[in-house]
């Protein structure tokens, strides 16, 4: 008896869910931002928005909910109920805070993969008026003044501060690593302000500062040069290997009806393709870079994985301490 009503509980909460997705959606869809308006992640959440509003037929509304460095987004986002109405876009801070933060209550496995949206590449700047004018000048000041040179540090790791550590480790130099800031936006503010001799930025919150020339940029992520600006060398082509860029997709938590997921990304997919939107994403330094949900989880359990390896080499996993 006591088998037969936990069946018939099962199945009733698999019909119900089965309702919910096959009128999907019929209501506003929340979209967490873990990270301040004027982010990368920000800025490319509200480029998104009007897009993928039309196929879906329904408003989406861009909710920010900085702190933490994001940790207090990215764990609402992997605790919302599952039924779609609440998606966050996740990045590559996912891959990298569990394995150094011990408070951290996610990992990439507490999210559902809708798809990824773009991938930006980190890069190192400094003031347009640095008196480092080449990577090879800031390393050898590094290394002439070691634990000096002042640089930012948000507390949920996000992208470009994995790729900050990384390049430490791979020159082999240590900065001032200046706590507290929530975003990529207070980081420029501070290196314009000259509190930071230098940051590490994703490539559409440094863009327009780039393009102004009120920054210089020494070194930029990737296995290849971006066309935003070609003649700024990759950090391999100077002899250091940070290939570490900012990858953001769509997610939902754990447990996502598969035919809600199959709604999200058939609208994702498509508006990705959309020549408006490719426009409208290069202007802000963003390109378009669809994966189905398939190889969007793929990608972020290998740099998951791939990243506790890395840490655990440089003694700061987390994980790893009794």
């Amino acid at each position: 008896m006591r088998r037969r009503q936990v069946l018939l509980a099962a199945g009733g909460a698999l019909i119900a869910r089965g309702a919910v997705a096959a009128g999907y959606p019929m209501r506003p869809i929340t979209l967490i931002v873990p990270y301040s308006p004027g982010g990368g992640v920000g800025i490319n959440a509200r480029a998104l928005q009007p897009y993928l509003e039309k196929p879906l037929n329904q408003t989406i509304i861009v909710d920010f909910k900085p702190g933490a460095g994001g940790i207090m987004g990215f764990t609402l986002g992997a605790h919302a109920r599952p039924d779609g109405y609440t998606l966050t876009m996740v990045t590559s801070s996912i891959t990298a805070a569990p394995w150094l933060l011990s408070h951290i209550d996610y990992t990439p496995e507490d999210y559902s993969y809708i798809g990824q949206v773009t991938f930006v590449p980190n890069m190192l700047i400094v003031n347009a008026e640095s008196p480092y004018r080449t990577l090879a000048d800031l390393v050898t000041a590094m290394k002439q003044k070691p634990g000096e040179l002042a640089t930012g540090f948000e507390s949920g790791w996000p992208s470009p501060d994995v790729a900050q550590v990384v390049f430490f480790a791979r020159a082999d130099v240590k900065g001032k690593v200046v706590p507290g800031y929530s975003g990529g936006a207070e980081r420029i503010a501070s290196l314009l302000g000259n509190h930071l001799d230098f940051s590490f930025n994703n490539l559409n919150e440094a863009l327009p500062l780039y393009q102004a020339k009120r920054i210089r940029v020494l070194a930029i992520s990737g296995s290849a040069r971006t066309p935003d600006m070609p003649e700024v060398p990759t950090f391999r082509e100077l002899g250091y290997d940070v290939a570490i860029g900012v990858w953001r997709s769509l997610a939902g938590p754990k447990g996502l009806p598969a035919p809600i997921v199959q709604t999200i990304t058939g609208a994702l997919k498509t508006v990705l393709g959309d020549p408006a939107l490719r426009a409208d994403f290069a202007k802000v330094g963003l390109s378009a870079d669809y994966l189905d949900p398939v190889a969007t989880r793929e990608l972020v359990m290998r740099e998951y994985q791939a990243l506790g390896k890395l840490f655990t080499e440089l003694g700061i996993n987390v994980r790893t301490k009794t």
